[in-house]
């Protein structure tokens, strides 16, 4: 098995038959995405994990998830293996980029590009002082949400949907992407409201 540092935070991981993505998330956290593998069966796939969870642990990895899109082949026979169980869903949602789109009215955003950990990121605030947060990311061609947060006692009131079309209608000319947690039915809510549509199921297994 080779482990091949791409960047700071994310590795490729090789071997004979299974290609795969390390994401490093934390101080002792990791995400694996298989990204190719030939003939898959769930033998495969948990010898696989075995191996990659005893490598990783030689660098300080304790925590680590395994990520396979919902339904595919990969993600079938973590379902069928005896060693692995499924710990999450995440749904991964799309925006395509649209002249039309349309602002709220009012609903003036304040958008500051900074360098957070190495990364250039825009970090949105709404105009009306500490209501609505946000933070955006290159990501795959487009730009990638996350962080939003709407001020507690703010919430419930329209704010959330009222400012998401604005930094839609900031970024029409981009596909825009944002990721949610299944459970999270009240974000999944708001940004299918928004006009986002659910792209990718990811499932997370661990060993």
């Amino acid at each position: 098995m080779k482990l091949l540092f791409t960047d700071e935070d994310e590795a490729k991981i090789y071997t004979g038959h299974i290609h795969a993505v390390c994401f490093f998330t934390g101080d002792n956290e990791a995400e694996i995405k298989i990204t190719d593998c030939v003939r898959p069966g769930a033998g495969k796939i948990e010898a696989f994990a075995a191996r990659a969870k005893k490598k990783l642990s030689q660098k300080g990895i304790i925590g680590l998830s395994f990520i396979a899109e919902g339904g595919s082949e990969v993600e079938n026979c973590m379902k069928r293996s005896k060693k692995m169980r499924l710990s999450r869903i995440e749904y991964m949602f799309r925006m395509s980029p649209d002249e039309k789109r349309q602002a709220e009215e009012g609903a003036e955003l304040l958008l500051t590009d900074v360098t957070e950990d190495g990364e250039e990121i825009t970090v949105v605030h709404s105009a009306e002082k500490d209501v609505f947060t946000a933070k955006l990311r290159p990501y795959n061609g487009g730009m990638y949400i996350y962080g939003v947060e709407v001020r507690e006692d703010m919430r419930h009131k329209g704010y959330g949907t009222k400012y998401m079309k604005s930094i839609c209608y900031a970024f029409r000319n981009k596909p825009l992407y944002l990721q949610v947690g299944s459970p999270n039915t009240v974000a999944c809510r708001l940004y299918r409201h928004t006009g986002f549509e659910t792209e990718t199921e990811l499932c997370y297994y661990v060993l």
